[in-house]
């Protein structure tokens, strides 16, 4: 009987570990599965002008209440992260798609030559693909193509009023040709024999 009683306690206690067994992996499941996860378009390039703005994003999914730790990093020799504070031309802002998901935006206020280069975005144990900024000095926009139209216009105006002067002035010295009219014979003859 003390054999019977041992085998039924050590059945007891097997069914109660066999539930908290079954349990326990699933809530870790749930704790693993609850990752951060940063997504880029693979191949993503951004084309920028100089000193305009450019805004580079990652989606970020989560799953906690608190917005996930994400750094923006730019790809050198050495992964460098990005110097965002406030006196910098360069600064970031979440904006929220839903619950948990948001947008990490890299934000370029007045981008300069030397921001080009290869960005990615880290945090949580993922990080993005990288993204391609390029910079160009843009010499066909229309902040460079009117002041010239307007030189040139400028140019050509003060050329043809300069001419005109001239031109007037020369005309202006020399003044018209005075007809000077002789008395002509007859009237002199005609004067003169009513004299006689």
């Amino acid at each position: 009987m003390s054999a019977m009683k041992h085998y039924l306690c050590w059945t007891i206690l097997y069914l109660l570990i066999f539930p908290v067994l079954i349990i326990t992996p699933d809530a870790q499941s749930d704790d693993s599965d609850c990752s951060t996860e940063i997504r880029v378009r693979h191949n993503t390039v951004h084309n920028a002008s100089l000193g305009h703005q450019l805004r580079i994003n990652c989606t970020v999914i989560f799953c906690s209440d608190s917005l996930p730790t994400v750094t923006w990093y730019k790809l050198e020799k050495t992964d460098v992260p990005v110097n965002v504070s406030s006196d910098n031309h360069i600064k970031t802002e979440w904006k929220p798609l839903n619950k948990s998901a948001r947008i990490f935006y890299l934000i370029f206020q007045n981008i300069l030559r030397s921001d080009s280069g290869q960005y990615q975005c880290h945090g949580g144990g993922s990080m993005s693909h990288a993204i391609t900024v390029n910079v160009h000095v843009n010499t066909t926009s229309a902040d460079t193509f009117w002041p010239v139209i307007y030189r040139v216009v400028g140019s050509v105006v003060f050329v043809t009023v300069v001419i005109l002067i001239c031109v007037t002035s020369k005309q202006g010295c020399k003044g018209k040709p005075r007809k000077t009219t002789k008395p002509s014979q007859e009237l002199y003859t005609h004067i003169y024999d009513n004299d006689v």
